[in-house]
Formats: structure tokens, C-alpha cells, sequence
């Protein structure tokens, strides 16, 4: 017998044996892989009936081929395709307008049925989690509004109208569903992350003693619950935007020596940034961004909904930050200019509520704005995107909207059992079964 039989004999025999050993959820939902151009994705299929409804999901640079999400949905009735974009584990190189190209080829495989595997498919839903927010916002906004809304002067990056990268002409979806959606990369990534006491970016030991959030003089506890006097963290706020500002004045200086030929590089420049990304105020002090403005739905772990209320956020504080912000690893950024200027910049005059929200193509709480379908807002219970997603909601342009926050939930959509008011041992289900009556909701979709 050849080595290619035996090959092939192998695999067969491998492949029966999963086949009568997986669990049945598993051998009956088996996902295909299908190329999209530059992006990827799986294919997830119920196992029985033939759905109308598509859900694509997808992040800017997160791996979702195998998303729990992909198997939840599907298992609750709907064809799901999980996308990969072009710039997937490669945070440095993002163009954030190109991964609405990605979005687009998801789009169109499953209304056009390129694989011939999503028959009767009529309306397709974004499904905008976390860093998928801005992105499939943005999509939406583009496809709505058109390519004046990301060519804005205001804009500190813009999309392209010809060439195989124009956004021109793309197709709406039908409806979004957002799961505890950040406001954007410039604004949580960068903005409110930054280590404001930073006082020289080539040397970032050199800091700010009276903005070091990690001094116990300033309110820090190692150990627990930080306390930050309102004095000190309004001086932040404004410090993190004056950083970030600065920060953008350097990176347009830059690309305005490569467009004139003064700089070393023809096209684009390393653009490196230290203690950038673990100095959020409030993962230390969570009386910050803690709760929504108004009484809002909250779905309980039994089930419930509670819309009577202010939704407290019961999240848990993490001082271990002051550790990864003195790391290259995780409270860095290796980028360059371009995917800086894109994707992890904007303007501002104060982090949490001096945001110049359009400045930005990854902005949720601009694109929402040019939003007219149907939108369903989830903001996890026990995280800290309670606020965004209220203002979020409070921005979009669709008269169809909804608004929850999911009792006890991290945003990895896990449960916080430690947390309090647990333990939270339904909040994922619950959290799944609401978004699927909401999108079978009769006449909506």
C-alpha cells in the first residue's frame, strides 16, 4: 500500500472514530472553513429547519472562527458566520476603514449563498462584541450614509473611494445586535488606558509623581479597592487626553516628513508607545464609570428583567495593572504611524467625557449616530462598558432599539460568581436566549 493510501486510510479511520465519540452537539454542528479574499472564516449551520435569519461576527483583530457565540446562535436557530479580517493578531498593521471590507465579503457569501450552504437567507444581522463594535458600527454607518460619512474633514484618517479598497456601495444589514461594545480602540485602547504621567515618550520612567496612579500617595491599593480623590482624577482624565493629543501631533508630523521625502521610510514609520494600555482609572477605582445615568433593563439571573432601576456595575478592582503597565507585553504599543493614526487615535480634551467622538472612523458613538436599523445593546453586568453602551444607545438613529444590561457577566460573557450579588450561574444562557427572542421577535426581522 502506498504512503498516500495509508495516509488517507488513517484520516478515514480518525475520522469515524470522532464521529461516534464527540459529544452530539459536536458531530452535528460542525462548522466549514470558507476564504474571504484576505479574511477567513467558519460557517456554523443548525442542525435542523432552514433559517432566514445570518448572523456575521467578527473583530477588528481577535481570532473568531471558533467564538462560543458561533456554536450558542447557531444552536438557537441561525446560520453564523465568524470572521477573521485580513488583520487578524496583527494589532500593528490595522487600517481600521479596510476591515469593512472583510464585513462586506461576509455579507455578501451568505445573502448571495456562495457556498451554497445558506439557502433561504433573507436578512443578515452584525454582531458587533466587544472591539466588533466599532467595526460592524462603522460598516453600517458607511453603508447607510455613504462614503462622505468617513470622508469627513474632521476625521483624522479617511477611507478610500476607487481602488480595491473603496467602501463605496456597500450593502446595509438588516439589523445589530451589540454586545458589550466598546466605544472604540482610540478611546478605551489608548485614550483611557494611557499612563498620563509619562512626561517623556523616549524615556517613560521619567514620570509625573502627582498623576502616578499606581502611588498609594495618590489613592492606589495594592491590594484592593483604589480611592482616587475627584481633584486627582480630573487631573488624569485631562492628562490622558494632553498625552494622546501630543501623541497625534507627533504622528502627523511624521507623515508630513515621509510626504515631503525628509524621513527615513517612503511609506509608513514604526510608532512605538510605552505604558499606553493598562492605566484605566477605573479597573482600580470602580466608583468610575460604574453605572448607567437612567433606570435601565437589567435581566436578572433568574430570568427577570428589571427596568426600574440605576444599573450598578458589581465588577471587582484589579490592582495587578501597576504591574503589566511597567511591561512591553501588555501596557505597550508596537504600531506604526498608519495604523496608529487609524485605528488608536483621537481627539479629546478630557478621557471620559471630553471625547471629540468623530475624529475617529473607530468611534461607536459616532456611527451609531448614521444607524437606522434594528439595534440591541447587551452591556456585561460585572464589566465596566455599562455607560458606553447606555450612551451608545442613547446616540443611535434607529427608532427600533433596545437597551439590557446582563446581570453578573465578565465580557468574556462568563460569570462573575465572586462577584457581588452571585453567584451568576444563568446569566449565559439567559444572556443567549434574550438576543435569540429578540431577533424572532414577529415583524422585526
Amino acid at each position: 500500500m502506498s504512503a498516500k493510501k495509508i495516509v488517507l486510510l488513517w484520516a478515514t479511520v480518525f475520522g469515524l472514530l470522532f464521529a461516534l465519540t464527540a459529544p452530539p452537539s459536536s458531530a452535528q454542528n460542525f462548522p466549514t472553513y470558507h476564504q474571504l479574499g484576505p479574511a477567513k472564516a467558519t460557517l456554523w449551520r443548525p442542525t435542523s429547519g432552514t433559517p432566514h435569519i445570518a448572523i456575521v461576527m467578527m473583530h477588528r483583530t481577535a481570532s473568531f472562527l471558533n467564538l462560543p457565540a458561533c456554536s450558542e446562535m447557531s444552536n438557537r436557530g441561525f446560520v453564523v458566520l465568524c470572521v477573521n479580517t485580513r488583520f487578524d493578531n496583527n494589532e500593528s498593521q490595522v487600517i481600521f476603514e479596510q476591515t469593512a471590507l472583510d464585513v462586506k465579503a461576509g455579507v455578501n457569501f451568505l445573502r448571495q449563498n456562495q457556498s451554497g450552504l445558506t439557502p433561504g437567507i433573507t436578512k443578515v444581522i452584525l454582531w458587533g462584541y466587544s472591539g466588533g463594535g466599532p467595526a460592524m458600527s462603522f460598516y453600517q454607518a458607511v453603508a447607510e450614509a455613504g462614503v462622505a460619512f468617513c470622508q469627513d474633514p474632521q476625521k483624522l484618517t479617511k477611507c478610500d473611494t476607487s481602488g480595491s479598497t473603496s467602501l463605496v456601495g456597500l450593502p446595509p444589514a438588516d439589523g445589530i445586535v451589540f454586545v458589550d461594545a466598546h466605544p472604540g480602540v482610540g478611546t478605551i485602547g489608548m485614550l483611557r488606558s494611557n499612563n498620563p504621567s509619562v512626561k517623556n515618550e523616549n524615556n517613560p520612567d521619567r514620570i509625573d509623581k502627582k498623576l502616578d496612579p499606581f502611588d498609594p500617595k495618590n489613592g492606589y491599593n495594592p491590594n484592593g479597592l483604589s480611592t482616587y480623590s475627584n481633584k486627582f482624577k480630573q487631573a488624569y482624565f485631562d492628562g490622558q487626553s494632553d498625552r494622546l493629543n501630543s501623541l497625534i501631533d507627533e504622528a502627523q508630523e511624521i507623515q508630513q516628513q515621509i510626504a515631503a521625502g525628509d524621513y527615513p521610510y517612503t511609506d509608513d514609520a514604526p510608532f512605538i508607545i510605552a505604558k499606553s494600555t493598562s492605566a484605566k482609572l477605573f479597573v482600580l477605582d470602580t466608583s468610575i464609570l460604574h453605572s448607567t445615568v437612567q433606570p435601565r433593563a437589567l435581566l436578572k439571573n433568574d430570568g427577570t428583567i428589571d427596568a426600574t432601576h440605576i444599573v450598578e456595575s458589581v465588577r471587582l478592582p484589579d490592582p495587578t495593572v501597576a504591574q503589566t503597565d511597567e511591561t512591553f507585553d501588555g501596557g505597550g504599543r508596537l504600531l506604526t504611524v498608519k495604523s496608529f493614526l487609524s485605528t488608536n487615535a483621537i481627539r479629546s480634551t478630557n478621557s471620559i467625557d471630553g471625547i471629540d467622538y468623530c475624529s475617529s472612523n473607530d468611534s461607536t458613538p459616532c456611527n451609531v449616530q448614521q444607524i437606522s436599523v434594528p439595534v440591541l445593546f447587551n452591556a456585561m453586568g460585572a464589566y465596566y462598558f455599562i455607560r458606553d453602551n447606555e450612551i451608545h444607545y442613547e446616540l443611535v438613529k434607529s427608532l427600533d432599539k433596545e437597551f439590557i444590561v446582563i446581570a453578573g457577566l465578565v465580557h468574556g460573557i462568563t460569570p462573575c460568581n465572586a462577584c457581588p450579588g452571585g453567584p451568576y450561574n444563568n446569566s449565559q444562557k439567559n444572556f443567549y436566549d434574550h438576543v435569540r427572542d429578540w431577533l424572532n421577535k414577529p415583524g422585526r426581522f
